[in-house]
């Protein structure tokens, strides 16, 4: 099944993308740059899939604080949060940044890096998460870089698990004040 993506920085053209596995889904979604007007809707996202973390027994990265509200503008106004839209409702966020120095270290500028991809817990298992990883590859590569890159709770076998079968290896762990990362590439 060929499922239409909206790239907005490829004066909105239609981008058609092959998308292995998903039969009989008729999905609707645009991935676009998310506005200020967006920022709730991201912070809404975000905590229900920390608060649905957390009710599994899993540590999260992504606790309301009015200096996570300031992280996620400042996200908004520098380009690199995108929001998922379906015909009715933002359903989803990932953030995309062309460098990572917190988790990284100071590497050369040759890949993309995600950051908080979540989507509403009404459209789980509709594999829009694994769109926005194709998604990110695709954005990633047409800006010319040669990875994909993420880092994610080390605690967290389940979405270590999901990433790896996603085609991400796993490069090493790091320690972050209060929690411990692991950080994943994927060659592009």
């Amino acid at each position: 099944m060929y499922v239409p993506w909206e790239y907005p920085n490829l004066a909105k053209a239609r981008v058609r993308v092959r998308v292995k596995g998903l039969v009989g889904i008729a999905s609707e979604v645009r991935i676009i740059k998310a506005q200020q007007g967006d920022l709730d809707k991201v912070l809404e996202i975000l905590d229900e899939a920390s608060r649905w973390l957390s009710s599994k027994g899993l540590e999260t990265q992504w606790l309301a604080s009015p200096t996570f509200r300031q992280t996620i503008k400042d996200n908004i106004d520098r380009g690199e949060v995108y929001v998922v839209k379906d015909v009715k409702e933002t359903v989803g966020t990932i953030t995309l940044q062309w460098n990572d120095r917190k988790f990284w270290g100071d590497l050369p500028p040759d890949a993309g890096y995600i950051h908080k991809l979540a989507i509403v817990r009404s459209r789980a298992g509709q594999h829009l998460g694994l769109r926005l990883l194709h998604w990110a590859e695709d954005k990633t590569r047409a800006e010319g870089k040669r990875y994909l890159r993420l880092d994610c709770i080390a605690s967290n076998k389940i979405i270590r698990e999901y990433y790896e079968k996603a085609g991400f290896t796993h490069i090493r762990d790091t320690e972050m004040p209060g929690w411990k990362a692991s950080l994943y590439e994927k060659k592009l």
